[in-house]
């Protein structure tokens, strides 16, 4: 829903940067980029965080080319309050104003009268909420004096996966790093040199920013979605290749444009379809199935289990022990208690002692830890379930009340970790089991969730 709502103002910056013809090919070619499609899979904040970065460089460039204060202060407001989004958003933000003020390049004294209402704005917005949440970045981003530089779970330097990430391809010259050099000269070459200060600063920035800041924690790591917000300026130099190849071709340059951008698509398309694949290949709509089929009103608790390739190309970091959840938004006949946490399911313990029937779910990667699961989980009385090779869904024998739920589903999950022990994040329900039985909650997790983080056990935070 968010790459929708960022693709408008995609093709109001592109029209503004390359013209008609070239805007049209950036919207085609951004709203089928493989990185921005990944997440919008997800339903993550930076699909989100990407449609706030574009309106607001849009009203940036707006500003620059009309030279108006209360435009520049809109822009700058947007910009800094992009910080509530995401923790990474400043970086964008600040990157999106200073290329908009190198597209604005004029005679500085002029420039300066126009633009410093909106550098407070900017400030206004920005500084307070980020000073008060600088912690985060030494403790969830793993930012810090003393740390590494940065790094990539590949092992290639930062800019070598940053290309790959906005031009899919198997090599570093492909067809889209090929046409954006051509893009880059010919837009050299005819002058534009305000378009292309504003690609490259908008391209350059997060590959500059994970190549030497200090970083020690996993989220330091330099992620795919850290280049979502650069896709348009690296599609925009893409566009103005095309277009100069296209000018070679006389009457039949429209022509040139369209197979150029559609073999462009096709390209992305097959990224997209074979994400698309192995999305359904994790096979949650036949647990989401096999859940309906439970007797109303049952209750479902929380899941867990192994993480494997399947899962992790669907979220990284939340892998099983969010598949409750994910079920949870498509069976509303079940009502959900998310028990991996102490506190949130201590309602339902203390709630009316109604009879009712437990679902649990699990999942195991491995065809031997599927085998010692379904060993293990045919001695016990429930009622199993295998909506695919690695689901179990386990319902009680009978109805029961609260508290005797909590206690068979703890049975149950001690069984799992028995047959099944590379899933240690298990400890997490089981902890949250044993805390409700003695009907005492210790919160753990940023902001008390447990789900905010990927790790287990929870890393310590200085804001806990």
């Amino acid at each position: 829903m968010f790459i929708c709502l960022a693709l408008p103002a995609v093709v109001l910056i592109a029209r503004r940067l390359i013209g008609e013809e070239g805007s049209a090919g950036v919207v085609l070619l951004t709203a089928a980029s493989p990185i921005p499609v990944l997440y919008a899979t997800f339903g993550r904040p930076h699909t989100l965080l990407f449609a706030w970065l574009m309106w607001s460089t849009l009203l940036a460039l707006e500003a620059a080319d009309r030279g108006s204060r209360r435009l520049w202060i809109a822009a700058g407001a947007a910009l800094g309050l992009s910080v509530f989004v995401h923790p990474t958003a400043p970086l964008y933000a600040g990157t999106a104003l200073v290329a908009a003020l190198v597209y604005a390049y004029r005679d500085l004294r002029t420039l300066w009268r126009e633009v410093w209402p909106g550098l407070l704005a900017f400030a206004v917005t920005f500084g307070p909420y980020y000073v008060r949440t600088l912690h985060v970045l030494g403790d969830r981003y793993g930012v810090s004096s003393g740390a590494a530089s940065g790094r990539t779970f590949s092992g290639r330097p930062v800019w070598e996966d940053a290309l790959h990430f906005i031009a899919p391809g198997a090599h570093d010259l492909n067809y889209f790093t090929v046409l954006a050099a051509v893009g880059l000269v010919a837009l050299l070459v005819r002058g534009r040199y305000r378009v292309v200060g504003f690609c490259v600063l908008t391209v350059a920035a997060p590959v500059v920013f994970f190549s030497v800041v200090p970083a020690s924690g996993d989220s330091a790591l330099f992620f795919d979605r850290y280049m979502i917000p650069t896709v348009p300026a690296f599609l925009v130099l893409v566009l103005a290749g095309i277009l100069a190849l296209a000018r070679f071709a006389g009457p039949l340059r429209l022509l040139v444009i369209a197979v150029l951008v559609g073999w462009l698509l096709v390209h992305e398309l097959h990224y997209d379809l074979r994400h698309r694949d192995r999305t359904r290949a994790i096979g949650i709509e036949a647990v989401a199935d096999a859940a309906a089929r439970q007797p109303a009103g049952s209750v479902l608790f929380g899941s867990t289990g192994t993480s494997g390739a399947l899962f992790s190309s669907f979220d990284y970091g939340h892998p099983a022990n969010l598949l409750d959840r994910y079920v949870s938004l498509t069976t509303h006949s079940l009502q959900f208690v998310d028990d991996d946490s102490c506190e949130r399911a201590l309602p339902f313990l203390q709630g009316p002692p109604t009879p009712r029937y437990g679902v649990w779910l699990f999942y195991a990667v491995a065809p031997d830890e599927q085998r010692a699961a379904a060993a293990a989980f045919a001695r016990t009385k429930a009622v199993v379930v295998r909506p695919g090779p690695a689901y179990f869904l386990l319902r009680s024998p009978e109805r029961l009340a609260p508290e005797a739920l909590i206690r068979l589903g703890r049975a149950y999950r001690l069984a799992w970790r028995a047959a099944v022990p590379s899933n240690p994040r298990v400890n997490e329900l089981l902890i949250a089991d044993n805390e409700l039985l003695k009907g005492h909650c210790v919160p753990y997790g940023d902001l008390g969730d447990p789900d905010i983080s990927p790790h287990w056990p929870p890393a310590t935070t200085t804001h806990q």
